[in-house]
């Protein structure tokens, strides 16, 4: 069909309907997708959508496309295209009539996305709330940022201002000062208590199901609540093209697919989506011993307009890791062990399932439910019953909101209510003796207020007022929140915050390097509640159209924070927390450069301090990080597509070893005391708690990658190398005082690690 054929059609169309619009209060959009304004080239299968609805229409061969019907009034017109960057449109439609559209779309060069508190600051819209210390990524900065083994975005987020990482090692957040069990995480809104596998290794967020995340770390909206440090919101991708289309990941790591597409001309969109690591299953092939460990991950996200305005949204989500080996099979010269002691056990994993009902009454009012059931647990068995040991969160959940949007102010009210069940148990069943068996049913409730005050077209305040219960603590209180923003000129914005922040449940993971047993604990009658100051101030500043300059500084003060007691007694309660005061201070600064050619990226810097202080003695945490540095770079070469990641990092503290005792143990069979059978038990002696620090630490990560067009299919192989020039940063130190001569040995993070995987889409 020829082109001018097309033109034809396509303006009887836009006539016929306009024609049967003109007796209705509804009108359309209608018009055309380029790509550059240079070339002119149309954009074939971009996705047309309107910001808040189900209605979405795909361009055609020429680039056209066609809204209807839609209700008169001002609309946000969103073109999506995959390798070009989303465009939004204000179009104005009217009762009876055809508005006309032509979008340019621009090259992605998949890096950072706008920090939100600059997402709209230079419009002339006045909509926005001041979106303190909230950063917003969308999927595509994933493949912009060299991976270890496949890409992950909450290693992404470490790259962040205001968050660090621990080592390699550990994808528990550090945010401005705080612990890894003080981020509240959230899919789709609904909560996961330990979004990780292998111990803090990889998140559980599949590349695939992610289409965007937001990330506050500080004096965030009334809505959020119960994590002293940040909240992560991640949102689920929606394939909004007719038809199925599918996107499979062989990495290193394992192998992931999605099937996703819509349904009923628009009105639904699905996905489904699983990963499974094949270590185990590739070792089978060359080798009978097998480190039998695997994870897998599963989830769905629906979503449906139902006639009347109702949306409705369904998220399921389930994930498992699994250890089950045999460590007497290992005894060799060198390594001891029991066959008492060989047998281990352990799994943990989350599950979820919640569902969101929303409708818009009119451009205005806005009234949400969502309900949902979360699930964690994990199991360590040792020696077949030797040891036991178990954690289990249950909860279900209920929220709502109402939210109205006036010219001047846009009040807010809400509702969270939660009725959990915890257990932690640990104990031996093969000797029939138990050390500690607790189950806590808390239930907590939360009533939010929260107005955008747009004093002036330069001038806007937000305003929330949290009120928070729970039952086993018998405990209220409320908690104030406060922003402004300021234009102080069209490129130059200064914002400012404050806000008290609380937190009912607890992690006993303890200071530790890695994230291996997750027990949670909820406030009652022995667990206080935490409870925490934020004060931030700050500034943003345009550079061109490509460049964008935030610094912004905080304070954190912590009325009461808990860390986990190491040498607590199983047999006591009230004893597993050692509550404390804290203090956390530092700067923040993000500096990114994102033409429309050449190299883009961005580079991060974070200055923090953070103390604890109990009973006049006042001490680092293991996450102090002082200084923390990433440059990330992205170029085209040719065919090819290029990236580099640099990371520096001063130190975090460690208790040195300075000695070691022989620590004898009564023998009741020989009625005897003695130093085992044959093990010699030498107790480490430590100096100050958390008197040292580690070397800095500092990496380069590099990646290429190139899409290859096969029959329709998008297929992208693409090669990585971690630690590029094998930089020997330290993990831990390992101390022996048994021989002579006193040795300490380091054990380093990620060696050189080279990486390679395709990903194929259609």
């Amino acid at each position: 069909m020829s082109a001018r054929r097309q033109l034809a059609i396509a303006a009887i169309l836009v006539a016929i309907v306009s024609a049967r619009l003109a007796a209705q209060d509804t009108g359309a959009i209608a018009g055309r997708v380029v790509l550059r304004a240079d070339t002119a080239a149309p954009a074939r299968g971009a996705v047309v959508s309107i910001a808040g609805t189900a209605l979405a229409d795909t361009t055609n061969a020429d680039g056209r496309f066609l809204l209807a019907p839609l209700g008169s009034g001002q609309r946000t017109l969103r073109v999506r295209l995959p390798g070009w960057r989303t465009a939004e449109r204000i179009v104005l439609v009217r009762a009876g009539d055809t508005a006309r559209v032509d979008v340019v779309l621009r090259p992605d060069v998949q890096l950072l996305e706008t920090v939100r508190t600059n997402a709209r600051f230079f419009a002339d819209s006045v909509t926005d709330a001041p979106a303190l210390s909230t950063l917003s990524l969308d999927a595509a900065a994933i493949a912009g940022v060299p991976a270890v083994g496949e890409p992950d975005v909450v290693r992404l987020v470490q790259l962040l201002p205001g968050v660090v990482s621990r080592n390699d090692f550990n994808t528990g957040l550090i945010v401005r000062g705080g612990e890894a069990d003080q981020n509240l995480v959230l899919l789709d809104g609904f909560p996961l208590y330990n979004p990780f596998h292998l111990g803090g290794l990889f998140s559980t967020f599949m590349d695939a199901t992610v289409g965007g995340l937001e990330l506050l770390t500080g004096a965030f909206p009334a809505r959020y609540g119960d994590r002293l440090s940040s909240v992560l919101a991640v949102r689920s991708a929606e394939e909004h093209r007719p038809g199925l289309h599918t996107t499979a990941d062989l990495s290193a790591l394992g192998a992931t697919a999605r099937f996703a597409g819509a349904f009923d001309d628009g009105a639904g969109t699905w996905s489904v989506a699983g990963r499974r690591t094949y270590a185990d299953a590739a070792q089978r092939i060359f080798t009978n011993d097998v480190f039998p460990y695997h994870f897998h991950d599963l989830q769905a996200h629906a979503t449906y307009a139902l006639r009347g305005g109702v949306r409705l949204a369904l998220t399921a989500y389930e994930g498992r890791d699994v250890l089950d080996a045999d460590l007497a099979a290992f005894q060799s010269d060198s390594v001891f062990s029991k066959s008492s002691r060989g047998r281990w056990k352990f799994d943990w994993g989350n599950q979820l399932l919640g569902v969101a009902a929303t409708k818009d009454f009119g451009d205005r009012v806005t009234l949400e439910q969502r309900l949902s059931t979360t699930a964690f647990s994990t199991n360590l068995n040792l020696g077949d019953g030797a040891f036991a040991q178990r954690s289990e969160v249950r909860e279900l959940r209920a929220s709502g909101s109402l939210r109205l949007r006036g010219d001047v102010h846009e009040p807010s009210l809400g509702y969270e209510l939660a009725a959990q069940r915890l257990r932690y148990a640990s104990g031996s069943s093969a000797t029939q003796t138990t050390d500690v068996d607790l189950v806590q049913r808390p239930v907590s409730a939360a009533l939010w207020l929260d107005d955008v005050w747009h004093l002036t077209p330069r001038w806007t305040v937000e305003g929330g007022l949290r009120g928070e219960t729970q039952s086993a603590r018998h405990w209220a209180a409320l908690s104030p929140r406060a922003s402004l923003r300021v234009e102080a000129t069209p490129l130059l914005a200064l914002t400012a915050g404050v806000g008290r922040i609380t937190q009912t449940m607890h992690s006993l993971a303890g200071d530790g390097a890695l994230r291996y047993f997750d027990i949670w604990l909820a406030s009652d009658s022995f667990v206080p509640v935490a409870t925490a100051w934020h004060y931030v101030a700050g500034a943003e500043r345009r550079v061109r159209n490509a460049g964008l300059v935030r610094v912004e500084g905080y304070v954190k003060h912590y009325d009461r924070v808990l860390e986990a007691n190491l040498s607590d007694d199983p047999q006591r309660r009230g004893d597993e927390f050692l509550p404390a005061s804290g203090l956390s201070y530092g700067a923040d600064l993000l500096a990114r450069w994102q033409p429309d050619s050449g190299v883009s990226g961005w580079v991060a810097y974070s200055y923090g301090v953070s103390e604890r202080t109990r009973d006049g003695t006042t001490w680092s945490p293991g996450s102090d990080r002082r200084h923390d540095l990433e440059v990330v770079a992205r170029w085209q070469l040719a065919k090819y597509r290029v990236g580099a990641r640099f990371g520096f990092a001063t130190g975090t503290p460690y208790t040195p070893i300075v000695g070691g005792v022989t620590r004898r143990a009564y023998d009741p069979s020989t009625d005897r005391w003695g130093t085992g059978d044959p093990e010699i038990v030498i107790e480490s002696l430590g100096a100050s708690y958390n008197s040292a620090r580690f070397p800095p630490n500092h990496r380069l990560d590099l990646d290429v990658s190139r899409d290859f067009l096969v029959r329709g299919a998008t297929v992208t192989p693409y090669l990585g190398l971690a630690n590029a020039y094998n930089a020997h940063n330290v993990f831990v130190y390992l101390y022996s005082y048994s021989t002579d001569l006193p040795t300490r040995r380091a054990i380093s993070q990620f060696p050189i690690l080279p990486s390679a995987g395709v990903r194929v889409a259609f």
